[in-house]
């Protein structure tokens, strides 16, 4: 459709797709809240030595095809003031992250989400996702030593913020859903619900406001900047996931509550009719 004549300032003006990105990236991000709470995580911790392995494995191999396919591409297509091992280093790199996002959605078109088997590749996507983005950024800090302190900075607080999130603010939030009869009940009241939909929105902006985006530099050469932004967002929303409590079908009866919506309007899906 694209290449009917006028097609897409037509349909897709210049002027929308800022509107269109803001609500993608809303969807992405109550996408990745709603899979954060359906992840059983006392499965992932049962079957961690083998998410690991898995997780190892699945980053190991890329990084090596990665390094073998930059040899060639240096000696051909790279000048030669290019450092060679800083340029190996991030196309392996490059090569080996995992797209979280769209494994998420994978396993949830397959309805393998609740599975151990889906469980378990989804505590392996995350290590390799963590893992490939934060060598990722360690590999850009290399090339531009000016950002090395930017990136243990953001580093650092990331970590902090997370372990904030899955303490303190899960014991507060606990407490909160108790006191209000919300555990109790197996159902959020409008008051607990608001504080839910805050949560995800101040995580999410907040993992973004402390630049996880910004210690990948100049990458927004090569990705979108609205790429690398993105991820900091997504990654907010997953974490405010972790922390609702599953006590007597609370957590199940937030997903009743969002995933229509997030599913139909924010980011729709296409069904077969049977």
């Amino acid at each position: 459709m694209g290449r009917i004549p006028n097609f897409t300032n037509t349909i897709f003006p210049a002027a929308s797709l800022h509107v269109i990105s803001l609500t993608s990236t809303f969807g992405l991000v109550f996408f990745l809240f709603i899979v954060a709470i359906e992840v059983d995580a006392s499965v992932a911790k049962r079957n961690a030595k083998a998410s690991l392995a898995i997780s190892v494995a699945g980053l190991i191999i890329p990084l090596g095809l990665g390094a073998a396919i930059a040899v060639p591409i240096y000696h051909e297509f790279i000048d030669s003031s290019v450092n060679y091992g800083y340029f190996i280093l991030f196309v392996a790199v490059a090569v080996g992250i995992t797209a979280f996002p769209v494994l998420c959605r994978i396993l949830i078109e397959v309805k393998l989400l609740d599975t151990n088997v889906g469980i378990l590749t989804l505590s392996a996507g995350i290590g390799n996702d963590v893992t490939g983005w934060v060598l990722l950024a360690l590999t850009v800090a290399l090339v531009n030593a000016s950002t090395g302190l930017t990136a243990l900075y953001v580093l650092l607080t990331g970590i902090g913020f997370t372990l904030f999130l899955l303490f303190p603010v899960k014991w507060a939030f606990r407490w909160l859903a108790r006191r209000t009869g919300s555990l109790d009940k197996g159902e959020p009241t409008a008051f607990m619900m608001t504080v839910t939909l805050i949560l995800v929105l101040i995580s999410a902006f907040f993992t973004d406001v402390i630049g996880i985006h910004a210690i990948f530099g100049k990458l927004s050469l090569i990705f979108p900047p609205s790429r690398l932004i993105l991820i900091g967002f997504l990654l907010g929303g997953f974490i405010a996931g972790l922390i609702i409590p599953k006590d007597n079908g609370f957590a199940i009866s937030v997903v009743e509550k969002l995933e229509d919506f997030v599913t139909l309007i924010l980011i729709p899906q296409v069904k077969s009719i049977s």
